[in-house]
């Protein structure tokens, strides 16, 4: 027994001198705990090698003794053992622990966004260049597990939409958190939206530093659905976006209403002014009417916490005026405001005539308000900034119209009243803006008893908060105020074949905003920057491509925007084909030689003209966020049909919405057939015929889609508003005859009518109109392609006709026609190389201008005619280079115009005639271009 023990214990002391003898690798290879292993930090030990008491100080690394076993005394000689030059320990990244202290990975930052609070600059992103570099600035983590699924995407560009009317981005730079099962899903939107990371936080010295900010915008919300039964879904949407401040505590404020910046509350708010005006001014009467006018100031003693609320009368100084009134038309009863003149009510907390409490010690200013008519009310304040110096109060209307200062609008008046009838109490409260907030539901159902249907209910709350420099310092709340709108939309379809039905209603009011103002870095906000300091929530986005069309802090200007002109889907307009960013062309493809013979005018689209302003809606670019109705929108629009036969369909309508703060209207009845068939051996035959009385009073602004001139800012087309009491026929017949092989006959003709009702019509701007207004466009082309031998020969003839009367009285009509003829050769001269050369003769005639008329009068001027001869020569060949497939053209083009002009015979002086001025252009090019295919 005694054996049995010895033989142990020495079998024991042998493996633990074994043990003691290895190497000790620490902590680095973790620790094993049940099967696991766990890499969690433990602290410094102590290294017992080191622990002999000896004189001589211990200078070697504890990392080369414990690998290699160095002494610093020992000679250094690589004879045998060459030298191990050193490495960089963070070849294979960095070491990361999660917040409880567990070993998360051995590797490379990318992304950390942290906030802390209380705490100067609390708010900090970091975003490595790997960040782009690797991952092409987005990166996806998720998981799933039967049915249950979610992802976390960090980028900065996320396409995302949460509902049309609450959320809506091409380009959302931030966090999304997504979750789905069968029933279930859900979205959490999260983003510094003032200062968020576009590229990275790195910079060019390598500095791994967080960008950190002390005043902030964050966004946060998101959606949630859930399906009821098998047809029904019901869907939840909230979004926020509020300013704050890294010093106060998160928690001690309004998470939804955020708190006030640090740069709005270091001074005293010392001044208010109401400014009350005309919301209808270019009728000149109506405006704004005010009865009465009353103040309610709340001070707070900030060592005893009481607040005292002031009258008017209690802060005058008696025999005194204040506040001030500037403007206004004396009324019986009221001042009013008509057209251009604005009402003043100048509240200056500096002025002698004042005798309230100090301006430090005010922590809300209400008021009270009794008005009547087309009314508009802003508001400003000298702690409310904008582009431009503040002006000293009090305000006037010059003081207004040269500094410009930045006002925020508080209440409109609803429709255009002028009778005193919509005689209301207004109590609102002083603020600066600090929270926008967008909350509503959903409901869709689909094949419900054969209906499918969508509607929505949003409501939005801006937040406002009265500046006080103690309150912030003292981390306390301030006074919180907002105002409140709403918007609905509900639409129900049904097919039952033949028959369908359609209808949709909508309001949206006007003050419905998904619009935040945004913080820099020092706390300040300028309320008339758009670029830089709103966030949208909805952006503007008509062509529905990666940028918005609009400048906004952290995107870039879209100079291409043409929106439904891309149907081939390639992300260049349909208009300009060979334009793009790497060799850009400025001419459009119908103004070019050779190409313009298979493309045509924009004047020859047709389609869906409901808001009637001449332009087709789905064409229109407009710089209104991308609502599925404008705001300021009440009403709605009902059709139904029936197919009388598989191409052919028949559709009656009525359009019939209202604005809600003018008295203008759209009411518009409509008949639309359409047919769209193919004949075998035959062609394509279309024809869309549609009738409309339009009755439409509300203008629709729009941009010009001009991309192909490369404009800054596109220009802005008024409405007119052609048709207020209007007849309005669109007619369209295209024919591609296809027939015999090799011949190409396309045939189009548009026709549209404007017949005015009223009497005398005017346009917006009070120009009279013609009676009738029209449309008539005609395009004939043939082309047909045959060969001799290897040579391909393809003759092209289009001729085009337009003739069009203007809308308003007095301007030039248009009528002109073109002919185009065309022979393109096609030569192939080896295995990849091809010859091909094409001959151009352009005929174009104005046919408004007479040339005899000119020539009587004796005007030397052009007559708008013209012609042009343009010959090309081009070599292509192709060929596998590298990988890669080359394709280099080498050839030449040379055009010749001839522009007719009326010139005095030099060999009789005051005789008049007809010649032409010749110009040139010549085009040589060698391109390579690099392929894939």
């Amino acid at each position: 027994m005694k054996l049995a023990h010895t033989i142990i214990a020495l079998a024991a002391f042998v493996l633990f001198a074994g043990a003691a003898s290895g190497q000790d690798y620490g902590n680095r290879l973790g620790v094993q705990r049940g099967g696991a292993v766990s890499f969690e930090p433990q602290g410094p030990g102590v290294l017992f090698g080191a622990l002999d008491p000896a004189v001589k100080k211990w200078y070697v690394p504890q990392e080369l003794y414990t690998d290699y076993g160095w002494s610093q005394r020992e000679y250094s000689n690589y004879a045998q053992d060459p030298y191990e030059r050193y490495v960089n320990t963070t070849r294979e990244g960095d070491y990361f622990y999660d917040v409880y202290g567990n070993f998360t990975t051995r590797g490379w930052l990318i992304y950390d966004w942290r906030q802390f609070q209380p705490q100067p600059l609390g708010s900090g992103i970091f975003q490595s260049t790997r960040f782009n570099r690797w991952f092409n600035a987005v990166t996806i983590s998720g998981d799933s597990q039967g049915q249950y699924k979610y992802a976390i995407t960090v980028g900065d560009r996320i396409r995302t939409t949460l509902t049309p009317m609450t959320f809506s981005k091409p380009d959302f730079n931030g966090v999304q958190i997504d979750f789905s099962s069968d029933k279930y899903r859900a979205t959490i939107l999260a983003s510094r939206v003032s200062e968020p990371i576009r590229g990275s936080s790195q910079t060019s010295g390598g500095i791994t530093e967080p960008i950190t900010q002390s005043n902030i915008t964050s966004l946060f919300g998101g959606r949630a659905t859930f399906q009821v039964g098998d047809f029904i879904e019901l869907g939840a949407t909230l979004m926020d976006a509020s300013n704050g401040n890294t010093l106060l505590d998160m928690f001690n404020g309004d998470l939804i209403a955020g708190s006030l910046t640090a740069g709005q509350s270091t001074a005293p708010l010392t001044a208010v002014a109401i400014i009350l005006s005309d919301d209808s001014p270019e009728d000149g009467i109506g405006g704004a009417a005010l009865f009465s006018h009353d103040v309610h100031i709340t001070s707070r003693n900030f060592e005893t916490g009481k607040e005292t609320v002031f009258t008017l009368q209690e802060v005058v100084r008696p025999g005194a005026r204040w506040p001030i009134i500037f403007g206004g038309f004396r009324r019986s009863g009221f001042l009013a405001a008509d057209g251009p003149e604005r009402i003043i009510v100048n509240y200056d907390f500096n002025d002698p005539a004042y005798v309230g409490p100090n301006p430090t010690s005010i922590v809300s200013v209400d008021f009270d308000y009794v008005v009547a008519n087309d009314f508009k009310i802003e508001m400003w304040s000298d702690r409310q900034t904008g582009q431009r110096a503040q002006p000293a109060a009090p305000l006037t209307a010059e003081v207004i119209d040269s500094s410009q200062p930045a006002l925020i609008t508080l209440r409109r008046a609803e429709g255009n009243v002028t009778d005193i009838t919509n005689l209301q109490r207004m109590q609102f409260d002083y603020g600066l803006p600090t929270a926008n907030l967008v909350g509503g539901f959903t409901l869709a159902g689909t094949g419900v008893l054969g209906f499918d249907f969508y509607g929505e209910w949003d409501r939005n709350k801006r937040y406002l908060q009265y500046p006080n420099a103690a309150l912030f310092n003292e981390g306390e709340k301030h006074k919180v105020s907002s105002e409140v709108s709403d918007a609905w939309h509900f639409n129900v379809e049904r097919q039952d074949f033949p028959w369908f039905v359609y209808g949709e209603a909508y309001s949206i009011e006007a003050a419905y905003a998904t619009t935040a103002f945004l913080t820099n870095g020092v706390g300040e906000v300028q309320y008339d920057n758009s670029q830089r300091h709103l966030y949208e929530f909805v952006d503007d986005n008509d062509d529905q491509d990666r940028f918005p069309d609009w400048i906004r802090f952290g995107s870039t200007q879209d100079r291409a925007i043409y929106p439904g002109w891309d149907q081939n889907n390639d992300f260049i307009t349909d208009f300009n084909q060979n334009d793009n960013a790497t060799a850009a062309n400025t001419i459009p493809d119908y103004d070019e030689p050779f190409l313009r013979y298979n493309v045509d005018r924009p004047e020859f689209l047709f389609g869906i003209d409901l808001n009637n302003n001449n332009w087709v809606d789905r064409f229109e670019d407009d710089d209104l966020p991308d609502f599925p109705y404008k705001s300021d929108r009440r009403g709605y629009n009902f059709f139904g049909g029936l197919h009388l036969s598989p191409e052919a369909r028949l559709t009656l309508g009525r359009t019939d919405e209202e604005s809600q703060m003018t008295d203008a209207f759209n009411q518009t009845n409509y008949a639309l057939f359409t047919f769209d068939k193919d004949y075998a051996g035959l062609g394509r035959l279309r024809v869309f015929d549609m009738l409309k009385q339009a009755k439409d009073t509300i203008p629709d602004a729009r941009r010009e889609p001009t991309p192909f001139v490369g404009a800054l800012i596109q220009p802005l087309v008024q409405d007119i508003l052609p048709a207020q009491d209007t007849w309005v026929h669109t007619a369209f017949v295209g024919f591609d005859y296809k027939g015999v092989e090799g011949l190409s006959f396309v045939n189009k003709l548009k026709w549209e009518i404007f017949s005015q009702n009223k009497k005398d019509p005017r346009d917006s701007s009070g120009l009279p109109l013609n009676d009738s207004a029209s449309f008539f466009g005609l395009i004939n082309k043939v082309d047909y392609t045959y060969s001799l031998g290897s040579l391909d020969l393809q003759p092209r003839l289009k001729s085009e006709f337009l003739r069009q009367t203007a809308f308003i009285a007095g301007e030039d009509r248009r009528e002109e026609w073109a002919m185009t003829l065309q022979l393109i050769g096609r030569l192939p001269v080896m295995k990849h190389t091809t010859i091909e050369s094409g001959l151009e003769q352009l005929w174009f005639s104005d046919r408004v201008q007479d040339e005899d008329e000119l020539k009587a009068a004796g005007r030397l001027q052009e007559t708008g005619d013209l012609g042009s001869t343009n010959v090309a020569v081009q070599l292509s060949t192709t060929s596998d280079y590298l990988g890669y497939k080359l394709t280099t053209q080498v050839g030449l083009r040379f055009g010749r115009t001839l522009t007719e002009r009326v010139i005095e015979d030099n060999d009789r002086p005051g005789v008049f005639k007809t010649g032409n001025k010749s110009r040139n252009e010549t085009t040589t090019f060698i391109t390579v271009f690099a392929g894939l295919e």
